[in-house]
């Protein structure tokens, strides 16, 4: 009981508050975010109907980052507690669900496209400005010296949680009869129960307050950061067209018309194989470093959308799904870890400006992809091929410049 008390009480001593609180903070978001975020595409379907354009819905929302990370420059300058700035930015993004959930009860497409579209953008522009605030709070309090292996921990604790939520999920839809309200009611848990509980651990995290160098925005980036920019910027264009046209085809009657019970099963295994691989990644991170993890899992994931198409029936999706969950367990962990490591000059505008590459390309990723799903709907492997060559080119890119680092320069994985 004391070693779990640890997780939920603040100590004297800072980092490891921060760190077990952290953790604590990641389990109860991760089982929100499994019960919300994995079932917009199905409520989306469910508001819609199946020519729900899913590629605009999950895309567009994410054009508002850049205002996001502009405010979040100056706001992040300007102010004194990190902690109490980003618990009221993510009090007003997890609120933002409750308007979402309530349009089953609104009639018109028109309206509830347009009301969707509304709701979910001003959720991404709180939930983008409260990203780069924590990681500019939780993660510089972390030493460097165990950052990949205790970043690794937490991931592990966050997706074994993320199973707890669709755990949850599925229980709900195998209890409560009918698509409309079984999803209401699995929005309505993770957003009022798990979101709350994530919100007040996050309350008992010590305070930081950036230093005076971390805080000049002004600074230039470094080129490296820039070079890492731009990978950043093809892989999350590659890597966001999978996921909405992923779960597209399991619960599409266009391809495999799965119910929302197997979808569910689906993230079961899918993050299972992620939380499994997770300490796996982390240790192989620790000994051969950011780069080499990216590289590998980056592999894992594209093999898994390259077969995608293959699966006829619902059992068979489950191949992709194992080798998708294992390759983004290992990018999760390293591309973050990587980023971390290499925005040492300008903190504030480094993280600031990764977080508006990685939210744009994740935001244009899904609009060609829907317009292509669009030109050829009877197929969904351009939009997995485009995916699978952008992850490829970014590898690509990333490597060929860390093979022309000048002898004796010092690499940062």
């Amino acid at each position: 009981m004391n070693f779990l008390y640890g997780y939920l009480k603040p100590s004297s001593d800072v980092v490891e508050s921060t760190e077990k609180l952290s953790v604590s903070d990641g389990v109860f978001w991760a089982v929100y975010t499994s019960m919300t975020t994995t079932f917009v595409v199905p409520l989306s379907l469910i508001l819609l109907g199946s020519s729900a354009p899913i590629g605009y819905i999950v895309g567009l929302p994410v054009l508002l980052v850049p205002l996001a990370q502009h405010t979040a420059i100056r706001i992040a300058q300007r102010t004194s507690d990190l902690k109490k700035l980003t618990i009221r930015i993510t009090f007003f993004d997890r609120l933002l669900w409750l308007p979402v959930i309530f349009l089953v009860f609104v009639n018109g497409y028109i309206l509830k496209f347009t009301l969707l579209l509304f709701f979910l953008s001003m959720r991404t522009y709180f939930a983008s400005l409260s990203s780069t605030t924590w990681t500019l709070w939780v993660p510089s309090v972390v030493p460097e010296s165990h950052r990949s292996i205790y970043f690794a921990k937490r991931n592990a604790a966050m997706k074994f949680f993320s199973l707890v939520g669709y755990a949850v999920a599925l229980g709900i839809f195998l209890r409560i009869p009918g698509k409309t309200l079984s999803i209401v009611v699995v929005f309505l848990v993770g957003t009022l129960i798990f979101s709350n509980l994530s919100l007040f651990i996050m309350s008992r995290i010590p305070s930081y307050t950036l230093g005076k160098d971390e805080r000049v925005a002004s600074s230039s980036i470094k080129s490296e950061f820039k070079i890492f920019l731009v990978f950043s910027a093809l892989w999350y264009f590659g890597s966001s067209s999978l996921s909405p046209f992923f779960q597209l085809y399991i619960v599409s009657g266009r391809f495999l018309a799965a119910s929302q019970t197997f979808y569910t099963m689906v993230f079961l295994v899918l993050g299972t194989v992620s939380l499994a691989t997770q300490m796996i990644w982390g240790r192989y991170s620790a000994r051969s470093g950011h780069l080499r993890t990216i590289l590998l899992s980056s592999l894992f994931l594209i093999a898994g959308t390259l077969t995608i198409e293959a699966a006829r029936i619902p059992m068979e999706v489950m191949l992709p799904a194992v080798l998708i969950g294992a390759g983004q367990s290992g990018t999760s962990l390293s591309i973050f870890n990587e980023m971390i490591g290499r925005a040492y000059s300008s903190k504030i505008r480094s993280v600031s400006s990764y977080n508006l590459v990685q939210s744009v390309f994740s935001s244009l990723g899904p609009i060609v992809s829907n317009f292509i799903y669009f030109v050829s709907p009877s197929s969904l492997m351009p939009v997995f091929l485009l995916s699978s060559a952008c992850i490829a080119v970014s590898l690509i890119l990333l490597y060929t410049f860390r093979e022309r680092r000048k002898p004796g320069s010092q690499a940062v994985s």
